[in-house]
């Protein structure tokens, strides 16, 4: 008795990516902090090394990130000109931000933007 395996078909692909995209967006979107939960011991934890004032990211053909860091929070400005203030999630992180269905995580002088709806993009500085 052979196991019999089965392929996923090319039209069937589109569909699981943004399966997996939207459910990559809900996991994200249940890191970002209300405000109303965490456990403090960790969050002194969590937080690292603060971020520049001001840095723009190298994202290949996507083109470059301008993160902006703030008070609690980093503004984002995408290569098209869209502007995104996102809050520290947990509020005392330094490398981590996100709201809805956008994350950012910066480290080691790189940066991760992902946002609903479309493939994640690594950056470097």
């Amino acid at each position: 008795m052979t196991a019999k395996t089965t392929a996923i078909p090319r039209s069937a692909r589109p569909a699981l990516r943004a399966l997996f995209i939207a459910g990559l967006a809900l996991g994200l979107s249940a890191c970002v902090a209300d405000g109303a939960s965490g456990v403090s011991s960790l969050q002194s934890v969590e937080t690292g090394p603060a971020q520049p004032r001001r840095v723009t990211y190298n994202c290949g053909e996507d083109g470059p990130i301008m993160v902006e860091a703030m008070r609690g929070a980093v503004r984002l400005v995408e290569p098209e000109g869209s502007s995104y203030d996102l809050p520290a999630s947990p509020p005392t992180q330094s490398n981590r931000f996100g709201e809805g269905n956008m994350a950012l995580v910066v480290e080691d002088g790189e940066a991760l933007w992902m946002k609903a709806g479309r493939e994640p993009i690594a950056c470097k500085q």
